[in-house]
């Protein structure tokens, strides 16, 4: 038959199961909490960029793509048709003012070099045989004049001795009238002959001028043809770097096409282009800010060309330092057009998190999580937003991409 246990078996083992049981129960709390734990949304702290609030000022901007070009840029054409003959410089290398970058044919405008210099030697021979025979003239009208005027006097003299001796009586009438008929005759005659004289001489100067306006414009055609020839040379006007050059010898060209360009590379300006969409944020003046390989360079807009291709609208900066040491030809740059600008206002890094939205979730970091908050949104650029409401000056928010836990009103920061 059984036999009832001891009392202080009894206890013991209920002693047992009882902290088997308290240990279970312990057990499982901790599961729960790991699990909680391992399950709970979180992010390394190494994986999230964060900016701390600060007061501060923020250009609102348009973006715009530009690139560097010499601020002054000679464009030489071709000054006739003809055929490309030689390249003595390359594009990208440096010229000096007054060197030839290439040579065009020229055997045409040789030609018609030596025939315009002919034809003035022989319009110069005419211009000298001309004035050799005016001049004879004039000298033979010079002379007639002088005996008429011998003949005037000596018709004069006649004529007072003839009344004198009317006056005495010693001719009659009629004797004295033909003496006086003979002075008016030679009178007229000596008038006659000092118009001719006159006529003559306005006459040679009609032809002289006639004969040096004829020179004046083949010389001029022979300074054109020179100007040409030296023009075919392609010398530079100015020391710079050769931006462009037609180098395909053979090659015809037309007549007041490029052939190259130099350009100026102590100063530059900036060529940029933007949607059309923004074309009515840009303003004769309007600032402007060129960031050159993490170099911001303030500037203005000086032209914005009327024609929009492509969606696509151009414009021109001009730099306040226009001879920055990061500035270099064909330079790809960033622009950012200023259409607004506040102060004093709440503003953290622009980054990813941003995305366009006036009213947006943002996480601020809260000892070892972080919190969705609502943020008001005012203007914004490349490197700030404007934060109006719902942060403070101080708070620590993540700008990094937030999209992975954006339904979640917190996080842990592992």
């Amino acid at each position: 038959m059984d036999r009832a246990l001891p009392a202080q078996v009894v206890r013991k083992r209920r002693i047992t199961r009882a902290l088997i049981a308290a240990g279970t129960v312990a057990l499982a709390i901790v599961v729960l909490g790991g699990l909680r734990t391992l399950l709970a949304p979180s992010v390394d702290r190494g994986d999230i960029l964060t900016s701390v609030a600060e007061i501060g000022s923020i250009e609102a901007t348009v973006t715009a793509a530009g690139v560097v070009v010499p601020e002054y840029e000679e464009i030489l054409t071709a000054p006739i048709g003809a055929t490309i003959e030689a390249v003595h410089i390359r594009a990208g290398d440096s010229v000096r003012a007054g060197e030839s970058i290439l040579q065009l044919d020229t055997d045409q405008l040789e030609s018609s070099y030596r025939s315009v210099s002919d034809e003035i030697k022989i319009q110069e021979n005419k211009k000298e045989q001309t004035l050799l025979a005016l001049e004879r003239e004039r000298a033979d009208l010079l002379a007639a004049y002088d005996i008429k005027d011998l003949n005037q006097k000596f018709v004069a003299s006649k004529f007072d001795r003839a009344q004198h001796l009317f006056d005495i009586g010693g001719i009659t009438k009629s004797d004295l009238d033909l003496a006086a008929l003979d002075l008016e005759i030679a009178k007229r005659e000596q008038e006659q002959l000092r118009n001719q004289v006159a006529t003559q001489e306005a006459s040679a100067a009609a032809t002289r001028r006639e004969l040096d306006l004829q020179l004046s414009v083949q010389r001029n055609r022979l300074s054109e043809i020179q100007r040409q020839l030296t023009l075919a040379e392609a010398r530079a006007g100015r020391s710079g770097i050769l931006t462009w050059v037609n180098d395909n010898i053979g090659a015809p060209v037309n007549p007041g096409e490029v052939i190259a360009r130099v350009g100026d590379l102590s100063s530059f300006e900036i060529e940029a282009t933007i949607s059309d969409v923004h074309v009515g944020k840009l303003n004769i003046g309007g600032p402007v800010n060129v960031r050159v390989r993490d170099r911001d360079l303030r500037g203005q807009i000086t032209s914005i060309r009327p024609e929009v291709q492509g969606g696509v609208a151009t414009f021109v900066v001009a730099l306040n330092d226009k001879s920055d040491r990061s500035l270099h030809p064909n330079l790809r740059t960033e622009v950012f057009v200023i259409t607004a600008t506040v102060n004093d206002v709440v503003r953290v890094k622009n980054g990813p998190f941003y995305n366009g939205s006036v009213d947006q979730e943002v996480f601020t970091i809260n000892g070892e999580k972080a919190v969705k908050r609502i943020a008001d949104i005012g203007v914004s650029n490349f490197d700030w937003v404007e934060l109006k409401d719902g942060i403070a000056p101080g708070e620590e928010v993540i700008v990094s991409d937030t999209r992975s836990f954006k339904h979640q009103d917190e996080i842990a920061i592992r």
